[in-house]
């Protein structure tokens, strides 16, 4: 039964319905970040809050759309936070372990380089810079929480270190929702650190179109791997693991392989984030750090030096000056700053990786609470890529809530998630700039939804074959939500004429990018390692350069 005099305090009670519908009792702190959750959809936020609205409003259409796709929305942001059984205690004591206290610089002072951003592409950055200048200065728009001080795949983790607590959307005829990391380290601390080569034609193709050779590729490579620790799990074993991804797989003759991580695993397991590898090295070399700042604008109209200026959550602006400036706000970030800057023009596109999910049952495979084996698959003519996804309780059951399925009676250790993913031929984002904020906008074409169609059906045989009892959605024809977690080449090398070939700005090479917005072609897998062996090219080339 509803206690309707809790309801009351609630300040969002009309969720009331969708959480009993689940079997879940009120909760008013749920309830409250379940409302904080939708209000970080964006524009979308409007049209969620009606159709609760109506949904409240009127009791016949309960029944109606209680399978409608907003309603699965809905059902898997309830399921994700009463499974993840938040309490008030755990947001206070993770605000309260940040990593180092803020340093304030005067106003006069003028750095020798400033970096936007510490994602993979930033951190590399200013690890390179603070070898030559002793003045280096690292702007990052998330909180600093220290290394494992918030668990890895939570609900406190997309709350606390994405942009928009992980509730960023793409509009379009297929509308997607994707992540970005909004912490110190960025995305190399919520990922789960899948070192992804490039392989061929990808690499042939990256290659020309950035113009690079396999040498200086095959050095980077190396040097980041190195840094990195980047290696296979020597505790796992791809053919003794019962994967069913991998055992159906070999079935379907693709190609199946472990996945190296950036990692250590001896004397103790350790995430090789940007946090304990590149800003640690930086931070020994004198790098400074500012975190919590959002860069709204840069001015380069003085020569003598490019003002930066941002703001932080209580809306205080401060400013900060500097010589040169790198850039590595990521797709959507750097190329908003740079249009509010008015630093460049024009319409800008981007490209991304589509990936669906399923949910399957296995009765050899054992989940332990986030089963993810390191073992991606693909098809021989390199169009169709599979893998595991996160696998916690909570997101494989929130995951089920979005194809439809509320109510699991399934045990729990013997599911996983899986993801599906498809080269594509001619779809594109692109950015839509409206005053203070910025809208990916997407379209797939029907060459490219057919394609995705037929990625989505191989998963679906692949797991059959591996040994799944179950397999959600029940029928292959029907797609789940589409995710994604890589977005790129908004500003890409030698297509934007914007842009040098550096990634420098062409109107003022004392600005620089430095992240997944200048890759020329699509990687077709994680990025990251693509994202930063291209970048620790292209800094230390513009450094040689421009003087």
């Amino acid at each position: 039964m509803i206690n309707s005099s809790k309801l009351i305090s609630c300040n969002f009670k009309n969720i009331h319905l969708f959480t009993y519908y689940l079997n879940y009792d009120i909760d008013c702190l749920n309830c409250s970040l379940i409302k904080e959750r939708i209000e970080k959809t964006g524009i979308l936020k409007n049209v969620v809050m009606f159709y609760i609205f109506l949904l409240n409003k009127f009791k016949f259409l309960q029944k109606i759309l209680k399978n409608n796709s907003l309603s699965k929305f809905i059902f898997g942001l309830i399921i994700l936070l009463y499974e993840s059984n938040i309490v008030e205690t755990d947001l206070a004591s993770i605000k309260s372990k940040k990593k180092f206290d803020q340093t304030e610089f005067k106003s006069s002072e003028i750095f020798d380089v400033i970096v936007v951003g510490s994602g993979p592409g930033g951190s590399l950055a200013a690890n390179e810079v603070i070898k030559k200048y002793s003045k280096v200065l690292l702007i990052e728009s998330g909180d600093n929480f220290k290394q494992n001080s918030v668990q890895h795949h939570s609900y406190l983790q997309t709350k606390l270190q994405f942009k928009n607590e992980g509730m960023t959307f793409c509009l379009g005829n297929i509308p997607m929702i994707y992540a970005e990391g909004s912490t110190l380290g960025g995305g190399s601390e919520v990922n789960s650190g899948l070192y992804f080569k490039l392989v061929n034609p990808y690499k042939t193709k990256l290659l020309k179109a950035s113009n690079l050779n396999i040498e200086e590729w095959s050095i980077a490579e190396k040097e980041i791997e190195h840094s990195l620790s980047v290696q296979n799990d020597p505790n796992f074993d791809i053919n003794s693991s019962n994967s069913a991804l991998h055992i159906g797989s070999l079935k379907n003759n693709f190609d199946s392989n472990e996945i190296p991580r950036w990692k250590k695993y001896n004397p103790t397991e350790q995430h090789q984030s940007m946090q304990v590898t590149y800003i640690k090295s930086a931070l020994e070399k004198g790098l400074k750090i500012i975190t919590g700042r959002t860069v709204t604008k840069i001015d380069n109209s003085k020569k003598e030096f490019i003002s930066i200026y941002t703001v932080d959550s209580n809306n205080k602006k401060f400013e900060y000056k500097s010589k040169k400036v790198v850039l590595s706000g990521g797709t959507v970030g750097t190329p908003k700053i740079l249009k509010k800057s008015k630093l460049i023009s024009g319409r800008v596109n981007f490209n991304f990786h589509p990936m669906f999910r399923m949910v399957a049952e296995n009765k050899n495979e054992i989940n332990t609470g986030d089963l993810f084996p390191p073992i991606q698959s693909w098809t021989k003519d390199k169009v169709h890529k599979f893998g595991y996804s996160v696998s916690t309780y909570p997101y494989i059951k929130a995951t089920l809530a979005s194809l439809g399925n509320n109510d699991v009676k399934n045990d729990l250790k013997n599911l996983a998630c899986f993801f599906s993913t498809t080269t594509l031929d001619s779809s594109k984002g692109r950015l839509i700039f409206a005053k203070d904020n910025t809208i990916p906008f997407i379209y797939i074409r029907k060459r490219d939804r057919e394609k995705i169609k037929q990625g989505f059906k191989l998963l679906h045989k692949v797991l059959e074959k591996g040994g799944a009892s179950e397999i959600w959605p029940k029928s292959p024809d029907k797609l789940s939500p589409m995710t994604t977690v890589h977005l790129f080449s908004s500003l890409p090398l030698f297509k934007n004429d914007q842009i040098g070939e550096n990634g420098e700005l062409k109107s003022d090479s004392r600005i620089k990018i430095s992240d997944g917005s200048i890759l020329p072609v699509a990687p077709w897998g994680n990025p990251q390692a693509v994202i930063m062996a291209l970048n620790l090219i292209l800094i230390r080339k513009w450094m040689n350069k421009f003087e």
